[in-house]
């Protein structure tokens, strides 16, 4: 009878233990990274502009240098500058994850001709290779009257670094004298279990004299 009763005492604890399932296991909410990071070729001006969510402990560094949070629009509201030599990636720091790494390639404005004509399409060589499907290319020319300037885009893919201007594209272009400068945007998007970022880019070249004739 004793050993009856043993037997039913275990029985039952087995079957409790049994029934209990594995620990709940809580799901960690990703850290999400948006924002812009920008540089001027001159004067070597580094800038960034983040949303991080959730907020973390301190705030994100960019090349070392920790960013400023920015009051008035809520939490994780980050955003910084600095002056520093190019470089063709530089290190984003935010608490909790492995660096991430930004990622420029610079075009060269040297090769925009001193006189554009208005008559006649022009190659300008403006890069090493040819744009990927996430940048794209704008070549800018800025009155010297300070009036609205005249804004060139290249889209993304293309098989060389050369930008194309059609004459048609000068057609509402005044004769005159500009500045002229490059901005090359990229779009760098990454996602892991952990970590998401969405990260536009732009490079902006020295300015460089022109003339514009017909």
């Amino acid at each position: 009878m004793i050993h009856l009763q043993r037997f039913t005492t275990l029985l039952c604890l087995s079957s409790l233990l049994c029934t209990c399932g594995p620990a709940e296991v809580k799901e960690v909410e990703p850290t999400t990274v948006i924002g812009s990071i920008r540089y001027e070729e001159s004067p070597k001006l580094l800038e960034a502009t983040l949303n991080v969510t959730p907020t973390p402990v301190t705030a994100p560094a960019i090349v070392g240098n920790t960013l400023n949070s920015v009051s008035g629009v809520g939490n994780g509201h980050y955003r910084g500058r600095l002056q520093t030599e190019f470089s063709a990636a530089f290190d984003l720091n935010v608490t909790g994850h492995p660096a991430i790494v930004v990622r420029f390639s610079a075009p060269f404005a040297d090769s925009i001709p001193a006189v554009l004509s208005k008559s006649r399409s022009v190659k300008i060589p403006t890069m090493k290779t040819g744009l990927t499907e996430n940048e794209n290319l704008v070549l800018f020319l800025e009155p010297k009257d300070r009036s609205v300037p005249k804004r060139i885009l290249l889209q993304g893919p293309t098989s060389t670094g050369i930008l194309t201007l059609p004459k048609e594209t000068m057609t509402d272009v005044k004769p005159g004298r500009y500045t002229a400068y490059l901005i090359k945007q990229q779009l760098q998007k990454d996602s892991t279990a952990t970590l998401k970022t969405s990260l536009q880019t732009e490079y902006f070249t020295k300015s460089i004299p022109v003339e514009v004739k017909e």
